[in-house]
């Protein structure tokens, strides 16, 4: 009675153990995709992308729909961040660069742009010649003060 549990346990860890992804670093020139977090897909007030070691929080200076500078924070040094804002996903729009905030800091800051609750941010980040991307819906722009 024992014996096929303890059988399925090991097996559910021996397969994880020969088929999940090994960990490596980035190599330069290439293209990873960033991981939105579920805060990103609701009016949280802010956003979340994560990639390995790689972690950015992406805030609006008003947190309401309409004139907003867009501010990405990093703990890594960035080279280059630039972002564009689209009216659905998938489609294509001419980027624009994000300055730095104050030299010595990873604060990054959008030109003024209007944002609507069905608008989609696209960001490009290069770090240490990579090149990061991700696509996320600007719902998060708007933080619900009942949460």
């Amino acid at each position: 009675m024992i014996v096929a549990p303890i059988l399925a346990i090991m097996s559910y860890f021996a397969v994880d153990y020969y088929v999940a992804e090994v960990p490596h670093k980035a190599k330069d020139g290439q293209l990873y995709k960033m991981l939105a977090k579920p805060n990103c897909r609701w009016e949280s007030g802010h956003c979340d992308l994560v990639n390995g070691d790689l972690e950015l929080l992406v805030t609006s200076d008003t947190q309401q729909y309409g004139q907003n500078h867009f501010r990405l924070q990093s703990e890594t040094p960035l080279q280059e961040v630039s972002f564009a804002l689209v009216n659905e996903k998938g489609a294509h729009s001419q980027p624009e660069s994000m300055s730095l905030v104050k030299l010595g800091s990873q604060l990054w800051q959008s030109s003024l742009v209007d944002v609507k609750r069905s608008d989609y941010l696209q960001f490009v980040i290069s770090v240490s010649g990579s090149v990061f991307y991700a696509e996320v819906p600007a719902i998060f722009t708007y933080q619900d003060k009942d949460y």
